[in-house]
């Protein structure tokens, strides 16, 4: 299909953005790289020991281009030349790791930069391949470039290698490197699927031998997580004075943490499975923290919401789920194993099937820097949630050092990289959670922060920043993180100095019965109530798709109130902060639609959105702005490993037409205006050019106002265009599992935003007999609903 917003067969004739004609100054900036590449080659060869007879060894060579590299044409073009085969794609696409997987090809390669280094020199016009004038600079991949942590202990995380073509030599070096860690009594764990091995340190571990022998491992990460909230300084309240009401049938919340005290009012919503439990402690003990826990707050939030924060925790709570404790640490810092995490995740989904959402506020020390190439982490909890139709509620993680590097709030200190979130928010299936200054608190605000709304500046922002990229690297504007914001309390003065326990921060329910409940900060527990807000979807809407949970959620949050926050906004609060009870319910002048459905690549779908009459044969006081829509089209999928330009395989797009054909549709805009109006895109995400896209988004989102105008020449019906598309950036085959039944869901919401004098009531019943409506609630959930 041709779309008709620019998503063109090439960008230019030959696949690379940048040709550079001038052979003199190539030689000269290939240079330093030639020379550079020779001795880290030499000192990589002479660091290897011989003795351990692995069976082959791989060099591997990252190419920055000067623009973006068409991976799924080039791909063979640069095997048959040089012998380098694609390994790993980052930078969105203008940086590329190569596998010398044929030495004689490879040696091709070499001749072209030495001749045309020494074109520059002499200027002979020795001939070479044209292939090189596409390379910025180049360099080996050492072993300091592999090894990315100074931890001396703990759990290390080796992500391995992926060839398509010669996969098989990597596997024997992997047969090798796992002969070498049973012989020295390394405990380890190889993971296949997620494509890392988990090494645990010992004494006889030495993690330079390994990366300087087994030509498999890319790069070497620590596994340190921390809980460890903004400040230490909480202090405790009272006794517990409260208790959880007997609700039948409610939904069952994973909470991945410290375990779940079973010495709270809690104890009755607590499914004990101690299978679920990576430590040596019993998973309904939370002791971190010195005794007041992490697993148990976050599950109370996540169990009561916020309703249980705004009653200070009195009297008889009504839960919206039960808990089922997943213990993966009992220490304030601790090391984490993705593959034992990813394990005890699906035995919980294989055993409790009616699973849908989990929380986890655990995240790796390390902030991800700009930029960079989604982690191991992200890419098994993304999976996980696209196999078994499951949401993640993940925290952006807390950062302790902000504070005291601004000692009080500047939102400058957000362009700083430090305050970029850490890993694995960065994933996209999922929903990642920041805290705004709100503390759930009645009376006036009296945080730090320029307003409830206004991130934290413990929060954390996404780590994409498009401005350092190449200039013309493809940037997408619905691709960012966090997905929102919710309350996590925030620091105030008192008796002139900060404070993370006074009138700011947020009241929480202790493991520690002597204690009860303190207070304090965090986006740990802004995350369980955005979880909170999903379960109650869930509990009213059984049978919906967790894409359509995160797109209603999406759907009605709002950033209005944060208006001078202008630039790198949708970092800092994503689509910002969550309106609880109009995500849930619909009422007579306003209503909330899910539309879930499957799509082919190339496939365009059209969905007819009719208005009731009445907007235009009645007077309503106004002619601009009877209506406001707003609708989030959201969608998981099966992520792509090695390639940061397309981890999101799949682009499916929308926008709202005016009653036209999908023929129409389809065709240049200049041809048929079917543009409903001048201030929406015609499409919701646009990629540009179809060989050299942009990075997809999965979530997008807009907002538009209706004019009688709008409904009178479109006889009251608009039209919404769905489309698909499949990456054309992949490696040849990756395409395939794509290509068919693409499920995505989209929530719309229609309001009448006349004078309140004005308001007819009529809009939900109107709405609902013109258009093909299911009622997704059965009758028996309709009454219950209607009880509470």
């Amino acid at each position: 299909m041709k779309y008709n917003y620019g998503f063109g067969d090439k960008e230019d004739d030959d696949g690379h953005t940048n040709d550079r004609n001038d052979s003199v100054a190539i030689g000269k900036n290939l240079r330093s790289s030639y020379v550079k590449f020779g001795k880290d080659r030499n000192q990589r060869l002479s660091n290897r020991n011989n003795s351990l007879d692995v069976p082959m060894h791989i060099d591997y060579i990252r190419i920055n281009f000067w623009g973006q590299f068409a991976v799924h044409d080039y791909f063979a073009k640069w095997y048959e030349q040089f012998g380098l085969e694609v390994v790993e794609v980052s930078n969105f696409g203008t940086t590329i790791l190569f596998a010398v997987t044929e030495t004689d090809k490879f040696s091709n390669f070499l001749q072209s930069i030495e001749s045309v280094i020494k074109n520059a020199d002499d200027h002979a016009g020795r001939s070479y391949s044209k292939l090189i004038h596409y390379i910025q600079d180049f360099e080996l991949l050492t072993t300091s470039d592999i090894v990315l942590t100074t931890d001396k202990e703990g759990v290390f995380i080796f992500k391995l290698a992926d060839l398509m073509v010669h996969n098989n030599g990597l596997e024997a070096i992997l047969v090798k490197l796992e002969d070498y860690l049973q012989q020295r009594a390394i405990t380890h764990i190889i993971n296949r699927e997620i494509g890392i091995v988990e090494i645990y340190s010992t004494d006889a571990l030495d993690l330079t031998e390994i990366v300087n022998n087994f030509d498999i491992v890319l790069q070497v990460t620590s596994g340190r997580a921390t809980l460890i909230k903004p400040s230490v300084f909480n202090i405790p309240q009272r006794d517990y004075g409260f208790e959880v009401a007997d609700m039948p049938n409610l939904p069952l919340v994973g909470i991945i943490d410290s375990g779940i005290s079973i010495n709270t009012p809690l104890a009755k919503l607590i499914v004990v499975d101690e299978r679920l439990n990576l430590t040596t402690t019993s998973v309904i003990e939370d002791n971190v923290d010195r005794g007041r826990g992490h697993g148990t707050t976050v599950a109370a939030l996540a169990a009561l919401g916020s309703e249980a924060v705004l009653r200070e925790y009195r009297g008889v709570l009504t839960p919206d789920c039960q808990l089922l404790p997943i213990k993966i640490t009992d220490a304030a810092s601790s090391f984490i194993s993705i593959a034992r995490v990813l394990e005890i995740l699906r035995e919980a989904k294989r055993s409790y099937p009616q699973i849908k959402i989990f929380t986890l506020t655990i995240n790796f020390s390390q902030n991800r820097k700009y930029n960079e190439h989604y982690s191991s982490y992200a890419y098994a909890l993304d999976k996980f949630s696209f196999e078994n139709d499951c949401l993640v509620f993940i925290s952006s993680g807390n950062n302790a050092n902000a504070i005291l590097r601004t000692n009080g709030y500047d939102l400058r200190y957000f362009e700083n990289e430090e305050a970029n979130l850490c890993s694995p928010a960065e994933s996209l299936n999922n929903v990642t959670v920041g805290a705004c200054a709100d503390s759930l608190r009645h009376g006036d605000y009296v945080g730090i922060s320029n307003g409830k709304e206004y991130p934290t500046i413990y929060s954390r922002k996404g780590h994409y920043r498009y401005e350092l990229l190449k200039k013309k690297a493809k940037i997408n504007k619905t691709l960012f993180k966090p997905d929102l914001v919710m309350a996590g309390g925030d620091y105030c003065y008192r008796n002139n100095s900060l404070t993370d326990i006074g009138e700011g921060s947020m009241l929480l329910l202790s493991a520690d019965s002597t204690e009860s409940f303190y207070q304090s900060i965090g986006t740990s527990f802004a995350t369980p109530l955005a979880a909170n807000a999903a379960v109650r979807i869930q509990k009213r809407y059984p049978d919906l798709l967790a894409s359509s949970i995160k797109a209603l959620m999406l759907n009605h949050c709002s950033d209005k109130l944060v208006e001078e926050l202008k630039e790198n906004k949708k970092m800092l609060i994503g689509h910002g902060c969550l309106n609880g009870n109009d995500v849930l319910y619909s009422d007579s002048n306003r209503i909330n639609f899910i539309v879930e459905d499957i799509i082919d690549s190339g496939e365009l779908k059209i969905i007819p959105l009719n208005f009731p009459e009445y907007l235009i044969t009645e007077k309503l006081g106004k002619t601009h702005g009877l209506l406001k829509v707003t609708a989030t089209l959201c969608y998981q999928f099966l992520p792509v490993k090695d390639s940061q330009l397309g981890y999101c395989p799949v682009l499916i797009g929308f926008g709202f037409f005016r009653n036209h054909l999908g023929n129409d549709i389809l065709k240049k805009e200049e041809e048929v205006k079917s543009k409903l109006k001048g201030s929406l895109t015609l499409w919701s995400q646009n990629c540009r050019f179809k060989e050299k896209p942009n990075p997809f988004s999965n979530v997008q989102k807009i907002s538009f106002v209706v004019n009688a105008k709008e409904l009178i020449d479109e006889s009251g019906v608009f039209k919404i265009g769905i489309h698909c598309l499949t990456h054309p950036q992949l490696r040849p085959g990756e395409d395939v599992s794509y290509k068919k039944d693409n499920k995505f869901s989209i929530a719309i919401a229609v309001e009448e935003t006349v004078n309140k004098k004005k308001v007819t009531g009529r809009l939900y019943d109107e709405m609902i007999a013109i258009n093909e409506v299911e009622n997704i609630l059965t009758a028996d959930q309709d009454l219950e609903a209607e009880a509470s």
